[in-house]
C-alpha cells in the first residue's frame, strides 16, 4: 500500500515539475563548461601571443595598473590549467572589470565581456529568468527534486536477491522495457549526485537559513580576514617587496593571486599553488601581510569543523570545481541525467497509461 502510494507520488511529481527539471539539469550541466564558453567566445583573450616563461605578477599588475590609470587595481591570477592568460580586476566607483593580460608579454588583451548568451544561461540556471521570484521558486523545486530522490530509491528497490538487476540496462530486451531499465539504472546511479546538486543548491537559494541549519549540526567558524595596523609616516613595501616577503614563506610554491588591500585595515594577500600553471580548483595556501610594514598576519588556527568543511564545499561540489576537467566531465554527464530520467519517465507512462487510455476511447 505505502509503495503505491509513493509510486504515485514520484509519478505525478516528476509529471509536474518535468520540465522544471530539464530545464536547470540542462542548464546546470552547460555551465560547468562556462570557461570554456568564454575562450570559444573570445580566443583572443585566452591566447597567449607567444610561448615562453611566464611573466612576473608584478610586471603584469604594472601593466594593467598603465592602461587602466582612471580604475584601482584590485586583484591579479596567475594562468591556471583551464586559463591560460592571466586575469586581473580593476574598479572605479561601481564599475568593475575583468582584464585578460598576456602571460609572456604582459600586454593587455582586452576585457571579458558578459556575453548575452552566458548571462541568460546563469540566469536561466539560478532564476528561471524571473529575479528574486524566479529564485524562490528554484528554491521550492530544489525541496521537490528532493523528494523525487526520496521516492525513487524506495521505488527502486527490486528485493534482495534481485538488487543487482536495477543497476543495468538490458539491451536484448523489448525496447519499451528497455527504457523503464534504463530509467530505473540511471536514477540509482545518479541519485546521490542529484541530491547533492538540489541540497547544495538550495544554499545559494537561501544562505542564510542553510548556514543555520549546519551550524546546528556543526558549529560554523565565523571567518575574518587579519587586518593592517595603523598608517605611519615610513614609505610602505612595493608590490615586489610585499610578494618577495609573501615568498619567503612559502618558498617552493608559485604565486597564483595577489588581492591588493581595499581601506585603510586592509591586508595586502599573496596565495600560493604548488604548481604552476594553478590547478584549476586546488586548494591555495594564503599569506597576509600588513599593508604598512609588509609584516606577516597572524590567521586563526581554529579547530576545523565539519560545519566549516561543508560550508567551503558548496560552491565547488555545486559548480563541478573538483577533480579538474576529468571532473567536469563527470559533473556534466550527471548534470544531464535527471532530463534523461524525465524523459525515460514520461515515456514510460505515455506508454503503460496514456496510450491505453485513448486506445479504449476511440
Amino acid at each position: 500500500m505505502i509503495g503505491r502510494l509513493l509510486f504515485q507520488v514520484h509519478k505525478w511529481f516528476g509529471i509536474v515539475i518535468g520540465l522544471y527539471v530539464v530545464l536547470v539539469s540542462v542548464s546546470g550541466a552547460a555551465l560547468v563548461f562556462r570557461i570554456d564558453l568564454q575562450r570559444a567566445l573570445n580566443p583572443h583573450l585566452f591566447t597567449p601571443s607567444a610561448g615562453g616563461p611566464l611573466a612576473d605578477p608584478v610586471a603584469v599588475m604594472d601593466s594593467v595598473s598603465r592602461g587602466y590609470p582612471q580604475h584601482r587595481l584590485s586583484g591579479v591570477e596567475a594562468p591556471t590549467t583551464v586559463r591560460p592568460t592571466y586575469l586581473a580586476y580593476v574598479t572605479s566607483g561601481a564599475e568593475f572589470r575583468t582584464v585578460l593580460i598576456d602571460p609572456v608579454s604582459t600586454a593587455v588583451l582586452g576585457e571579458l565581456p558578459e556575453h548575452p548568451a552566458i548571462r541568460a544561461l546563469q540566469d536561466l540556471h539560478y532564476n528561471l529568468l524571473g529575479g528574486r521570484t524566479g529564485r524562490t521558486i528554484n528554491g521550492a523545486g530544489a525541496f521537490g527534486i528532493l523528494l523525487l530522490c526520496a521516492t525513487g530509491l524506495v521505488i527502486w528497490w527490486p528485493g534482495a536477491r534481485a538488487w543487482r538487476r536495477g543497476f543495468i540496462v538490458d539491451f536484448s530486451r523489448d525496447p519499451w522495457r528497455m527504457v523503464w531499465e534504463l530509467h530505473r539504472a540511471v536514477g540509482i546511479w545518479s541519485v546521490a549526485f542529484i541530491a547533492m546538486s538540489a541540497i547544495t543548491g538550495l544554499s545559494f537559494v537561501f544562505p542564510a537559513g542553510f548556514r543555520a541549519f549546519v551550524n546546528r549540526l556543526s558549529p560554523v567558524t565565523v571567518a575574518r580576514s587579519p587586518q593592517s595596523g595603523t598608517p605611519s609616516m615610513v614609505t610602505p613595501p612595493t608590490w615586489r617587496q610585499m610578494i618577495e616577503r609573501a615568498r619567503a614563506h612559502a618558498p617552493d610554491q608559485s604565486v597564483a593571486r595577489v588581492v591588493l588591500p581595499f581601506g585603510e585595515q586592509g591586508a595586502f594577500l599573496v596565495m600560493f599553488a604548488e604548481r604552476s600553471p594553478t590547478p584549476a580548483g586546488s586548494q591555495l595556501t594564503p599569506i597576509y601581510l600588513d599593508q604598512y610594514t609588509g609584516d606577516r598576519l597572524a590567521t586563526t588556527t581554529g579547530t576545523r569543523t565539519w560545519g566549516d568543511a561543508v560550508m567551503s564545499s558548496v560552491t565547488p561540489w555545486h559548480v563541478g570545481g573538483v577533480g579538474g576537467r576529468a571532473g567536469r566531465v563527470i559533473w556534466f554527464t550527471l548534470g544531464l541525467a535527471p532530463a534523461v530520467l524525465f524523459v525515460s519517465g514520461a515515456t514510460v507512462w505515455w506508454r503503460r497509461v496514456v496510450r491505453p487510455r485513448w486506445a479504449s476511447h476511440s
